[in-house]
């Protein structure tokens, strides 16, 4: 029986090395047809083999550590999703808010286990469905939201005390309207914000970068207003994420896996100093923002993203912030 601990130890490792580097020579380089290398999606080179020697210096517990413990790296629960299924929530919302009821209720009674609505174009920039330079959007990519009553509408029916709900609320005037109404209605229903449950996209920057925002309202005011819903969740609604790093729409507009990262995580830092110039705490407020990023079709190097992107987050928030959780 072979003992696996001789592949990684100092001698082994020699060996291999100088074996993979006579095996390039002589195998590898007479096949190779022509000269391109390869790489990932985006752009990492891929060597044509790996061995033990290229993780021989991974401290195990402390570059990959075990799942549910710092750095996070194999996930946030001790049995992810073997012991907790995420969330199902199709997208839905398309025409008045009495067609979107229906959508969602089918899509719960057909087994979805939450509630993921979009808006139409005229929410989504702050004009009211009668407008003439909105009316042929009205209801087009999104449900049409224009005043308390079609929130009451919307959501009529629904256990919102127990069902999560995702506002893709993107620009920061809408989801504040929007998030408003939704927080009003429930309130007029009897239910304590302290109950609900559920997301705000609320994402300023790739709403700057990809979509319609600086029409609207410039990016340091789209900050402030984002970061105005984080504060408000923070005091009024805290079981409620009040923002949601999207680096899906980024990937889907050309970014490679690093700049995906990268963007998402340099607005939450952006949030945190802000929040915490307010006044707040970083364990008060952090544990709520969440991210959304693409699972894109580089199997491996999608993995890679995700473990990368834990570790970064856990980094940032111990060394940088002093969380304490």
């Amino acid at each position: 029986m072979t003992d696996t601990t001789k592949l990684f130890n100092p001698d082994a490792v020699k060996t291999i090395k100088a074996e993979k580097k006579a095996w390039q020579a002589h195998s590898v380089a007479p096949q190779k047809k022509r000269n391109d290398d390869f790489h990932t999606l985006s752009g990492i080179p891929i060597q044509p083999l790996y061995t033990p020697a290229d993780v021989s210096d991974l401290d195990y517990m402390q570059d990959l550590g075990l799942p549910g413990k710092e750095p996070f790296v194999r996930g946030v629960y001790a049995t992810m999703y073997r012991g907790r299924n995420w969330t199902i929530r199709q997208l839905a919302g398309f025409g008045p808010p009495e067609e979107t009821n229906k959508r969602y209720k089918f899509l719960l009674k057909e087994g979805a286990s939450g509630i993921n609505g979009v808006f139409d174009y005229t929410t989504l920039r702050g004009y009211d469905s009668t407008d003439s330079i909105a009316r042929a959007d009205a209801g087009r990519g999104g449900v049409a939201i224009d005043t308390l009553e079609d929130m009451q509408i919307l959501f009529d029916g629904i256990p919102i005390e127990k069902i999560s709900t995702s506002l893709v609320t993107c620009q920061p005037i809408c989801n504040i309207t929007v998030q408003s109404m939704y927080f009003a209605n429930a309130k007029l229903r009897g239910i304590p914000l302290e109950k609900l449950t559920g997301t705000s996209q609320n994402d300023f920057l790739m709403e700057t970068v990809i979509t319609i925002a600086p029409e609207v309202l410039p990016p340091r005011v789209s900050f402030k207003l984002s970061c105005d819903a984080i504060e408000f969740c923070t005091k009024y609604v805290p079981r409620w994420n009040p923002v949601s790093f999207s680096g899906y729409n980024y990937r889907e507009s050309g970014c490679t896996a690093i700049q995906e990262v990268a963007f998402v995580i340099s607005n939450a830092i952006a949030c945190c100093e802000e929040l915490i110039q307010r006044g707040f705490e970083i364990d008060n407020f952090a544990p709520r923002l969440s991210f959304f990023l693409s699972a894109h079709n580089d199997f491996f190097e999608e993995i890679a993203k995700y473990r990368a992107a834990r570790r970064i987050w856990c980094r940032i928030m111990k060394q940088r912030f002093a969380a304490k959780d």
